[in-house]
């Protein structure tokens, strides 16, 4: 039941925030405003597009009102004992006996999402905190629902403070889980330092890519040792430390270096050693946390991480173990060109034909030897034959 102290403050209603309202008035009005400004044009000025104008002015018309509608229509009812959810086609309700707890979720942007559970199998309640305008009764009242993330997080320490393979006493256990949450957090910030380090300024290179390689078998090593202490998976209210971003985050980073400094010439067999260090490393990421070796999902999301680390760890260390001669070529740059693809730019040359190559093709360059080499100038390729025996080249400029 809700407080008797609160009782004579129901029923309450909230709306969205004047801001959101507003927001939504405005680009409503404009909705609508665009679709009778096309629907306004005359007849021979659209007679070229016909139907498809109308409809689109039709489609912006009834958006807008959809829209203006929502705003004016949506609020919240609060009553001692009831939720209710009006909508613009209905509106849900809930007792608070039907509601087993809450819930607050992060979704797309970092949005935090209220989620009402109820006790039956009716779908959850969803509410958006940020956009309603609320008050102190609002949440008393919510406040008041039992907290399923404390008491799920509640449940994995208790499950860890029982567990006698974690140590001889209940304080040792949870002082062992205190430990790991610390070096989880230290592996975490190594993995982003040194993705960091990989990828924007890999120097020494050598070094840089050993750091990269290494550092996904650090963390299955942890996990191995701890006893069931870490996970791969990032399971919500779980009280056990994630290790997914030092096992994840070095093998992409290493497949960016690999497709960017070295030029492949022998794909099928470098695909076919990438998927031999893929299954190595997850057969062992899976041996280390068994939590997630009995999850078919979770494996699946593992090993398909690791397909990333394959093919960099395989690509690099083809070319950086390769201590046998090659061959050099001063090769001609026919044009180049750019390509943009969401908030990257990518940069190419276009070579005539040189060693292997029997036709122009294009490879990509970084920005620098894209900048010093316009067409009609040379740039200089090496071709090595591989440690694995993967041939493979790497465009220099000439000077």
């Amino acid at each position: 039941m809700a407080d008797a102290s609160l009782a004579g403050d129901y029923p309450r209603t909230y709306r969205l925030t004047t801001s959101l309202r507003l927001l939504l008035t405005v680009v409503g009005v404009a909705l609508g405003a665009g679709g009778v400004a096309l629907a306004s044009i005359p007849a021979w000025d659209r007679a070229a597009d016909g139907a498809p104008l109308l409809i689109v002015a039709l489609a912006l018309g009834v958006l807008g009102l959809f829209m203006l509608a929502y705003v004016w229509r949506w609020h919240l009812v609060l009553n001692a004992d009831t939720i209710e959810v009006h909508g613009l086609f209905g509106a849900r309700r809930l007792a608070r006996a039907q509601i087993a707890g809450r819930r607050l979720l992060t979704v797309q942007y970092g949005q935090r999402v209220l989620q009402l559970v109820p006790t039956e199998g009716a779908r959850p309640l969803k509410l958006s905190p940020s956009y309603l305008k609320t008050d102190a009764v609002y949440a008393a009242w919510i406040d008041a629902l039992p907290d399923l993330d404390a008491l799920d997080l509640q449940a994995s320490e208790a499950a860890i403070e029982s567990n006698a393979e974690l140590g001889n006493t209940p304080e040792e256990r949870l002082a062992r889980l205190a430990a790991a949450r610390q070096w989880a957090r230290a592996l975490t910030l190594a993995s982003w330092a040194v993705a960091a380090w990989g990828y924007v300024y890999p120097r020494p290179y050598t070094l840089a890519v050993l750091a990269l390689a290494l550092l996904p078998w650090v963390a299955i090593v942890f996990t191995a040792r701890s006893g069931g202490l870490y996970r791969f998976d990032t399971r919500r209210n779980d009280a056990r430390p994630s290790l997914a971003m030092p096992l994840c985050v070095p093998g992409f980073v290493l497949l960016m270096r690999a497709l960017q400094d070295f030029g492949m010439l022998d794909w099928p067999r470098a695909v076919c050693f990438a998927a031999v260090a893929a299954l190595a490393i997850g057969w062992a990421a899976l041996q280390s946390d068994t939590r997630a070796r009995a999850q078919p999902a979770v494996a699946v999301s593992v090993l398909l991480a690791l397909c990333a680390y394959g093919v960099g760890v395989v690509v690099t260390g083809n070319d950086l173990l390769d201590d046998r001669p090659g061959n050099d070529y001063r090769v001609e740059v026919l044009s180049r060109y750019m390509s943009r693809g969401g908030r990257s730019t990518s940069y190419h040359l276009v070579l005539a034909p040189w060693g292997p190559r029997r036709q122009p093709q294009a490879v990509s360059v970084t920005r620098p030897l894209y900048a010093a080499v316009p067409p009609g100038s040379s740039v200089c390729i090496h071709q090595g034959p591989g440690a694995l025996g993967i041939s493979w080249y790497i465009v220099r400029g000439c000077g």
